[in-house]
């Protein structure tokens, strides 16, 4: 067996679960009572842009809590925050700010059954961008993830300032999309200089464009409560409403273009609105929380055990989740000893050979939650312990071949 000097734990979140940071000390209790002293045990909490994203770049920039109210997604006033660094930080070397989609439109604020995008608005995150800016914000980011919205970012724009055209008092949302005649640019020509300054970055962990089969409506809208005929509807709209747009004063170009980028469909089409009116840059989760913040690569090239996970794990954990950023990171390790990879997951449909090619080395280990504790109504709100357990059942499977 290798000599075992440091083991790295940089899971994703347990969706409907567990955090990042507590699945990481789950898994770390286990290790402790598994490796002697002498081993390193370091854990690397980690975001994908959607809930609890704010609350960590807070803790890794120091930013301070701006707390204020503002329109939530069903149209209401709600209580909301984002983050805000006053001086330099890793985002910029002035102020900047860090607002999270979920906290304001989030799908997770709006009852079971008043869920249908056809209602629900991006207005309120528009308004925390607004007071971001107005505060003096140089770089704004945006970590998409989590919303309840399909109104390709009008509701956001709407609440910025810009112009839809939409009778007074109403909010844009998925069921107005066909009433915007265009999306004309706000008349404060002082604000507008100041958008021309900002920076704005969206963290975003899907690929999606904006429309057809693969885009935001069809994938990602039922499940914030559009049936069939909603959908439809709302992809037609959603069509029709590109052709109407044209560009914005920080477009880089034009509509249809950036209807196709990968990442246009992200959060009902914010993903475009963010990249067609105001400019922005995408990164995904695991480069801004794992890179850019924590220096995550230099720590598993340090590594002889690199450990990760999610709830449930498949393909497309591989293409810009944490799990691939981890396995991404491994196969650009400088070689010399070996290394290790450890799987830990609630079910996963990943082959140990798809996690050998992605990673680059050949001792892996996958162990689920379910393996463990086969009864789904016994593993919710008992994952700790089983992460514990799961934890010494991988390092002793690895064992016999590290």
């Amino acid at each position: 067996m290798n000599h075992i000097g440091k083991v790295v734990i940089c899971p994703d979140k347990f969706k409907g679960g567990l955090s990042s940071d507590k699945v990481a000390s789950a898994i770390r209790e286990g290790l402790e009572r598994h490796f002697p002293d002498t081993v390193e045990i370091l854990t690397v909490e980690m975001a994908d842009g959607g809930d609890g994203s704010a609350a960590l770049f807070g803790k890794l920039s120091g930013a301070r809590k701006i707390e204020l109210s503002a329109c939530g997604p069903l149209g209401e006033n709600v209580e909301t925050s984002y983050m805000f660094c006053d001086g330099p930080s890793a985002l910029s070397s002035g102020p900047s700010a860090f607002i999270e989609c979920a906290r304001i439109c989030g799908l997770a604020m709006v009852p079971e059954d008043l869920r249908n995008p056809l209602n629900t608005t991006t207005f309120g995150l528009g308004e925390l961008v607004l007071d971001a800016v107005r505060r003096g914000a140089e770089t704004v980011c945006i970590g998409l993830g989590g919303s309840a919205t399909n109104d390709c970012g009008t509701g956001m724009l709407q609440g910025m300032g810009f112009r839809p055209g939409l009778p007074s008092g109403v909010k844009a949302t998925g069921g107005t999309l066909s009433q915007i005649a265009s999306v004309e640019e706000m008349d404060d020509e002082g604000l507008k200089e100041k958008l021309s300054r900002t920076r704005f970055i969206i963290i975003n962990d899907v690929d999606n464009p904006l429309l057809g089969p693969l885009g935001a409506t069809y994938v990602y809208s039922g499940q914030k409560g559009a049936d069939r005929e909603s959908m439809d509807s709302m992809e037609k709209d959603m069509e029709g409403l590109l052709g109407r747009m044209g560009n914005s004063f920080l477009s880089r170009a034009s509509a249809g273009e950036d209807a196709l980028c990968p990442g246009a469909g992200a959060a009902g089409g914010l993903g475009f609105a963010f990249r067609h009116f105001l400019g922005a840059d995408s990164v995904s989760g695991f480069d801004f929380f794992g890179e850019k913040l924590q220096g995550l690569s230099s720590k598993i090239a340090e590594a002889d055990i690199v450990i990760t996970g999610e709830g449930s794990a498949d393909s497309q954990s591989l293409m810009g989740k944490v799990v691939g950023g981890v396995c991404k990171a491994l196969y650009s390790a400088p070689r010399g000893k070996k290394k290790a990879l450890m799987l830990l997951c609630g079910v996963s449909s990943l082959t140990p050979n798809e996690l050998k090619a992605a990673s680059g080395t050949d001792a892996v280990v996958i162990k689920q939650l379910s393996e463990i504790e086969p009864d789904i109504k016994k593993r919710v709100g008992f994952e700790t312990p089983l992460l514990e357990k799961a934890a010494i059942l991988a390092a002793e499977d690895l064992g016999a071949s590290f």
